[in-house]
């Protein structure tokens, strides 16, 4: 599908975060902080347009009439620049941040005609071997109402890590079945930061990207949560309450044959377990899902 640059007009938060962090880059000197983020921080957004709202849902491969309102991890539009504003007033450079993992438990559907109220407070800050392990809470209302709980996993980059040569053993007593296949095309790292304003040159950017250690271009976190999340909902055909992943190794633009996984068993806490794998059965993202 072909993405509108119209929908740029509604992201100024995120660009703005965007810009600030390349600015940052270039010039550290510009980055004011305390260090910390002390205490919970609230901010009071607007949804985005019903037109985007459409578009987005169409993109992820929502199935039509799936949602009377925003789809949980349309956060990362109207919510994740605000996470990241917070993000910001630690000592570490935005753009030396690992996206690790994500989850997000939705208690209602946003109806998207309401003003939304955010809250996030940075739970930890662990710094071992090389990095700054950073978790995140925000919780997300509307008109009063916990809609959403979303718990942010990133690390910064801080130093060398050093290479374990034990290799940890997996303990997998899981069975899988495979749910389908799904495939993305090299603009659609684009087509994402233009549905949320993540304009990241190393999701579209060919020669910023080839010179990091992926050597191309990516697709968002978000927008490989965003994909699983309602292949799920589709294979399922109901609407997920929790669903939880952890980061392995990206998305690389173009890709075909990108493989969800579920478990035939629960996990002891009564959750089936969920596996994103490329066309060569790597892993790409591990999680767990309940319904």
């Amino acid at each position: 599908m072909k993405v509108s640059k119209k929908y740029l007009l509604q992201q100024g938060p995120m660009l703005y975060v965007v810009g600030r962090t390349f600015v940052q880059t270039i010039l550290p000197f510009l980055k004011k902080t305390s260090g910390s983020a002390s205490g919970l921080q609230t901010k009071t957004v607007s949804p985005p347009s019903k037109e985007l709202q459409e578009v987005y849902k169409e993109w992820t491969g929502a199935s039509k009439g799936r949602y009377n309102g925003l789809p949980p991890h349309l956060l990362s539009q109207y919510g994740l620049s605000f996470g990241l504003n917070v993000l910001n007033q630690l000592k570490y450079p935005l753009a030396k941040i690992i996206n690790q993992g994500v989850e997000i438990k939705t208690y209602k559907t946003i109806s998207g005609n309401h003003k939304i109220d955010l809250k996030t407070e940075i739970l930890s800050v662990d710094e071992e071997n090389g990095r700054a392990k950073v978790q995140q809470k925000m919780l997300i209302y509307e008109q009063g109402a916990l809609c959403i709980k979303v718990h942010l996993f990133v690390s910064f980059i801080i130093g060398r890590k050093n290479k374990s040569n034990t290799k940890k053993s997996e303990q997998e007593n899981f069975t899988y079945r495979s749910i389908g296949k799904w495939r993305v095309h090299k603009n659609a790292g684009f087509e994402f930061g233009v549905l949320t304003g993540d304009l990241n040159p190393l999701h579209w950017v060919d020669f910023i990207a080839k010179a990091t250690p992926f050597k191309g271009t990516i697709l968002h976190g978000f927008g490989m949560y965003a994909k699983v999340y309602e292949m799920l909902q589709n294979s399922l055909d109901t609407n997920l309450k929790m669903m939880g992943v952890k980061f392995i190794k990206p998305v690389k633009l173009p890709s075909e044959g990108l493989e969800v996984m579920v478990s035939n068993e629960k996990d002891n806490d009564g959750n089936d377990k969920l596996l994103l794998l490329d066309s060569e059965g790597n892993k790409l993202m591990v999680g767990t899902f309940n319904y």
